[in-house]
């Protein structure tokens, strides 16, 4: 396995103003599973596609181990790839499949059975192997298509949102087995996806883009406890992170962030305070996830409001309520047996730990991180 390294990758389409890529820098070590992030359009697939050498580079180099590889074939990259479509050929048996390209590298028949049958082994095909696809589950071909990877040894195994096919219990298994076999393999993965539960799930690390842009890279604690900005705090958690735009006032006592509408009041600490200083604005975007809101209301620093209750949604272990405060929607992640009910009209309240800042313009997180 190797390393792969992005050094200010740029890709820009003929006759497209914008770059679907923009000096995107980034290194995924020796052995690390990183997930690419993001919503439709965002790059992801392109960078991955410039990996695997199916998109020409515009600007940038991209290094698998020791080499530049701008300029190879796909074929000799060394990397293998899993795509949304399991792209099985239905024709031929689960062994046929998986042991495709080793035969058109005319590897040794005693070694393809071999790297085949410890596969199928790792991956749980070992009963399938004279099946073929039509044969299968939706979750068993996607296991095919990763045997097909795996028996090929690469330095690099680049995923393409190879769940998206699967029903949503059949993604929870597969993710769970793709996290194994990162585990066994120590293998080096790329994989993309939309869905930042899977990334969360996961990934050593995440790397979140926005319009062609790398908004931030870490850990999925440090995305999630320290996001750099307004659109990776709302990208990140489900449901996602509630925003609300609040007019700093300074007293005797210290500063206050208040919106007028929904009586809504945040007590700062000094830290906080001398951020906004720094920034110099007098209005920020306040973040809280739905849950760290407190339905009980509670005394001292942090943020404090009232709202009514408009949905309950019952998800088993809790509820996700939907609250209207001055005409501001938000949400909570509530027990549930908590006795709520709609109509309701509630004092909630979230520490000062589990608020976050944002600058009004540019999004930019004011807290330290």
């Amino acid at each position: 396995m190797s390393s792969v390294t992005l050094r200010e990758l740029t890709k820009q389409y003929v006759g497209n103003a914008a770059r679907s890529l923009d000096a995107v820098s980034l290194e995924v070590a020796h052995g690390e599973f990183m997930c690419l992030v993001g919503p439709s359009g965002c790059g992801k697939t392109t960078a991955l596609r410039m990996i695997a050498g199916l998109e020409s580079v515009t600007s940038g180099v991209i290094e698998i181990g020791d080499r530049v590889v701008n300029d190879l074939a796909p074929r000799d990259r060394d990397i293998a790839l899993v795509f949304q479509s399991y792209a099985l050929y239905p024709h031929m048996t689960v062994f046929d499949n998986m042991s495709f390209g080793l035969r058109l590298r005319k590897v040794p028949k005693d070694d393809i059975k071999a790297a085949v049958t410890d596969a199928a082994r790792i991956l749980d095909l070992e009963e399938y192997l004279d099946r073929k696809p039509g044969q299968l589950s939706g979750g068993q071909r996607q296991r095919v298509a990763l045997g097909r990877a795996i028996v090929r040894n690469p330095a690099a195994f680049l995923m393409d949102e190879p769940l998206s096919n699967l029903d949503a219990k059949l993604r929870v298994q597969t993710r769970a087995e793709i996290a194994r076999l990162h585990q066994r393999l120590g293998a080096t993965m790329i994989y993309v996806t939309h869905d930042q539960v899977e990334a969360m799930t996961m990934a050593d690390r995440i790397a979140v883009l926005n319009l062609g842009q790398l908004e931030q890279v870490g850990s999925p604690r440090e995305l999630y406890d320290r996001p750099a900005n307004q659109f990776v705090a709302g990208f990140i958690g489900s449901p996602s992170m509630n925003f609300v735009t609040m007019h700093v006032e300074s007293r005797d006592e210290g500063m206050r962030l208040v919106r007028v509408q929904g009586d809504m009041e945040v007590v700062l600490e000094n830290g906080e305070s001398a951020a906004i200083r720094r920034a110099g604005v007098d209005s920020v975007v306040l973040g809280v996830r739905p849950e760290h809101i407190d339905h009980r209301s509670r005394e001292g620093r942090g943020l404090q409001f009232s709202a009514t209750v408009e949905v309950i949604e019952f998800l088993g272990n809790d509820e996700h309520v939907h609250l209207s405060s001055g005409g501001q929607n938000l949400v909570a992640i509530v027990d549930a047996r908590a006795p709520l009910t709609v109509g309701d009209t509630l004092t909630l309240s979230a520490s000062s730990a589990a608020i976050h800042l944002f600058h009004p313009e540019s999004g930019v997180s004011l807290k330290e991180r």
